[in-house]
């Protein structure tokens, strides 16, 4: 591949700059280089293959496979094409994406990691319903925008490239242990796996892998549980989704809670006035716990220290200590003083008392605690461990050997020692009970009848207010729309009887983005909410396009985002202009879930109904055609969406 670089011209591309090392780690496989697109003027990325290598024609092959696959979490190919010396893929490219090596080299947040991740699961997951798995992912190939969407490039292309070539349960459980290996990256800086990646190797001892507890702070229990059992136990999940079961929930928006600082630059910070700079003696202080703000990168070999942005004390662990709790900690004095400097709560996972303890030494020039922290040490990997395994329920060997650990006989109160509660009836069951407990137990019956009673009343007496009759039974039993009316398209249901349509509560839009998936991703973002803002004279509309047909994209639409799934049973657009639309309802934003309705050449209020109620939390509305406008570029528009 040494014949390409920047200046060369593939087709209508001009090579600009490379984007990515070698996918295999050999020079003369497949490249990925940022290019510019002469028709279109936009840069993309192309994939540039030697027609001589035995791979390139199963690589070609996955790229057109995985161009079927319209997911907006994937890397959207757009092209595959060839001369007389070299092929290429063209995928899209946007600038401002970081990949998840970059931002795990300079420290990520646990929860972020866990975010990321939980995202790749699922993108890989929905590429697995489509018969299509990646096989090679790496920290290289997963890419987080500024507005922290995520997205994953080189489905099938990388693997074919590389030669690997699984199917069925094996190719799952590949993708399932790759993305462990992705948030082994982000929490520790480094690749456990084998493959060539731009990150630097998993330090390693006579077990293989170190935990990832072992290289960071913060690292929760539960992510350094699945990355311990699948790198080092080959115990991991069986597919991409298992692992985002075993990890969910997530937060939806990006966590930035800061990451750790290296040890000497913590020090040097700090200095004097480090807390624990004065180090106790050993009698004085216990060290209960701390909680850091975060996880991220460690040097192999090296404690790390968290200095976190709010003046939190500054804390440390070593190479071979743990953070698995997460349970507000405090510094307590032995001599019960009411000294201040009892440690805040931090969001992540806690430091364990052996990481304070070092820190506190490191700090203040003095030793490492020995005994004391060791035993300590111990006591939090033990209930890292039963945390952990509460968590991931489902492996059965774990929770039982671990509940064994918790529960002994010897630890359990002797029944002798226990004071018996007052009988309510006498200890010899053959005697009658007595005239007093007798009024008793009718008394307590009949004030749980009177409560009965009252709690009925009440409930009946609320039947139908404030309740969404469609959502619960998916039927046209249905409320006056207290909004404003609409009008059928030729798609909509006609209503039965002589009473006239009834429609339901509109279904609240919580917010709402450009879709634009073969291309840039975004489209007018800034006017989505324009669309639920109960304001005709405002509009959404598209970018302007020298082409009726998007520039042969095929079409671009809005997504509105419900925040939960909802049965969702029609659609009323408020079309300025007479254009092609359709309506998607799915989990996933994209034109891939549940087609409602389309309307086809109509403007104003435009109802689209589906013969059946749809369920999801998002909403696509994709435009095909388009009108063009007085500055002779085209356009679609959308003044107002009422969804019910």
């Amino acid at each position: 591949m040494h014949e390409v670089h920047p200046g060369t011209t593939l087709g209508r591309y001009a090579i600009a700059r490379r984007a990515q090392e070698p996918v295999t780690g050999d020079p003369s496989s497949g490249q990925r280089w940022v290019a510019r697109d002469s028709d279109l003027e936009r840069d993309v990325v192309l994939l540039v293959l030697p027609l001589d290598d035995p791979h390139t024609d199963a690589a070609l092959d996955a790229a057109r496979r995985a161009s079927g696959v319209g997911h907006p979490g994937l890397t959207r190919i757009l092209d595959v094409d060839h001369d007389d010396e070299r092929a290429w893929v063209t995928e899209s490219f946007r600038s401002d994406d970081r990949s998840l090596a970059e931002l795990a080299t300079h420290g990520l947040p646990a929860e972020e990691v866990r975010r990321i991740t939980g995202e790749v699961a699922l993108v890989l997951e929905a590429a697995r319903s489509r018969g299509l798995h990646h096989l090679a992912i790496s920290p290289d190939s997963v890419f987080v925008g500024p507005d922290g969407s995520v997205r994953v490039r080189g489905l099938a292309v990388d693997a074919a490239l590389a030669g690997v070539d699984e199917e069925g349960d094996e190719a799952a459980a590949l993708d399932g242990a790759g993305v462990v290996a992705l948030a082994y990256a982000g929490l520790t800086g480094s690749w456990p796996l084998q493959t060539s990646t731009s990150l630097p190797a998993a330090p390693r001892d006579a077990t293989g892998v170190l935990p990832p507890s072992h290289l960071a702070v913060g690292v929760p229990s539960d992510l350094d549980t699945i990355c311990r059992e699948t790198l080092a136990d080959d115990a991991g999940p069986s597919s991409p989704g298992d692992y985002a079961a075993s990890v969910s929930p997530w937060s939806r928006t990006p966590v930035d809670d800061g990451a750790a600082q290296p040890l000497d630059e913590a020090a040097a910070d700090d200095g004097a006035d480090a807390p624990f700079a004065d180090a106790p003696g050993p009698d004085d202080t216990q060290v209960i716990g701390v909680t850091p703000a975060a996880g991220a990168a460690a040097q192999e070999h090296r404690s790390t220290a968290v200095d976190s942005d709010d003046d939190e004390p500054t804390q440390a662990i070593s190479r071979g200590a743990t953070a698995p709790s997460d349970e507000p900690t405090q510094v307590v004095s032995a001599e019960g003083s009411d000294e201040p400097g009892a440690a805040r709560t931090g969001r992540g996972a806690a430091a364990g008392a052996a990481a304070v303890s070092v820190a506190g030494a490191l700090a203040g020039g003095g030793k490492i605690l020995g005994e004391r922290v060791g035993r300590a040490a111990q006591r939090t990997r033990e209930r890292a461990g039963e945390a952990a395994a509460d968590r991931r329920a489902q492996r059965e060997a774990i929770r039982s050997s671990e509940s064994r650990d918790r529960v002994s006989l010897g630890s359990a109160g002797s029944q002798d020692d226990l004071e018996p509660p007052a009988p309510l009836l006498p200890a010899d069951a053959s005697e009658p009970p007595s005239r007093e407990q007798s009024r008793v137990v009718v008394a307590i019956m009949a004030l749980f009848v009177v409560v009965a009673l009252v709690v009925g009343a009440v409930g009946v007496s609320k039947i139908g207010d404030n309740t969404d009759l469609s959502a619960i039974f998916g039927s046209d039993a249905q409320g006056a729309d207290p909004v404003r009316p609409t009008q059928s398209s030729s798609t909509s249901r006609p209503s039965g009887g002589g009473n006239g349509a009834r429609t339901s509560e509109p279904i609240p839009v919580i917010g709402a983005i450009g879709y634009d998936p073969n291309g840039d991703g975004a489209e007018h973002n800034s006017e989505a909410q324009r669309v639920y803002d109960d304001d005709l004279s405002t509009s959404w509309t598209t970018e302007g396009y020298e082409s009726p047909n998007f520039g042969n994209k095929g079409g671009v639409g809005i997504v509105l985002d419900l925040g939960q799934a909802r049965q969702v049973r029609s659609a009323t657009l408020q079309l300025p202009q007479a254009t092609t639309v359709q309506v998607f309802v799915g989990d996933e934003a994209g034109i891939a879930g549940t087609e409602l309705g389309r309307s086809e050449g109509k403007n104003g209020s435009v109802t689209i109904t589906g013969r059946s109620a749809a369920r999801g939390q998002y909403v696509t509305i994709w435009f095909t055609t388009t009108v063009q406008s007085d500055d002779g570029r085209h356009r679609a528009s959308l003044a107002e969406v009422v969804l019910r």
